[in-house]
């Protein structure tokens, strides 16, 4: 799975230049964590646009406001209720540079950050919809999850899942509306195979939601 992950703005990215140009300068974010907003590129009347919802997947039919999905699996996107939809119609660029995850460890669990060599932006394949608040005060709220595969050599012996990272062509392929056949689609959706992915041990900083600064992505002291 994927529960917390950072996205600090720099000049270069691994998005395609018709995208790129689309990301205002973003405070950094250290420690984003469910039901917080973040930003993500979606379309928006045919257009590409660059906005922060919120991550957590609700869809309208849910009437628990507080039950949410951070993850969808790719194996089974195009399958299940919950998502199938969205994953056909609803796509969404998540925009980071890092993702966290905890290893088992015989005294606890040890928080691990991922990342790009360059360190520079890339995003993670995602969908999103919109819950209709009932009652009195009616409003949409729209939500995001992100999509996770089968980990890679290097994510694997710490945690058996990781997000879709999207090459530059993938993220053009997974926004465009003309493309809805599970099959090409899910071909986009596989365990990161550059050779550029990093891992480091960081401190507990991160464990907490409250925290978010540059001590979350510090490596840990040896």
């Amino acid at each position: 799975m994927c529960g917390r992950y950072t996205a600090r703005f720099t000049e270069t990215t691994r998005l395609p230049e018709n995208l790129a140009w689309l990301i205002p300068r973003f405070a950094p974010c250290y420690n984003i964590a469910p039901q917080q907003k973040a930003p993500v590129i979606r379309l928006s009347e045919g257009k590409p646009v660059c906005e922060e919802i919120m991550w957590g997947f609700r869809p309208s039919w849910m009437k628990d406001r507080n039950k949410v999905q951070i993850n969808a699996r790719a194996e089974t996107l195009f399958e299940k209720p919950m998502f199938r939809d969205s994953a056909l119609h609803r796509r969404c660029l998540v925009l980071a540079n890092g993702w966290y995850e905890w290893q088992k460890q015989p005294d606890g669990k040890q928080p691990y950050r991922f990342h790009l060599q360059s360190d520079e932006l890339f995003t993670f394949a995602g969908i999103w919809t919109r819950w209709h608040t009932q009652g009195e005060e009616q409003q949409d709220s729209d939500s995001y999850a992100i999509v996770t595969t089968e980990a890679d050599v290097l994510s694997a012996p710490i945690h058996n899942r990781m997000p879709a990272v999207l090459s530059e062509h993938a993220c053009e392929t997974w926004m465009d509306v003309d493309h809805s056949e599970p099959v090409k689609l899910g071909a986009l959706l596989r365990p990161y195979s550059g050779s550029d992915l990093r891992a480091y041990r960081v401190n507990t900083a991160v464990n907490s939601t409250r925290n978010d600064s540059e001590d979350c992505i510090r490596p840990m002291a040896h």
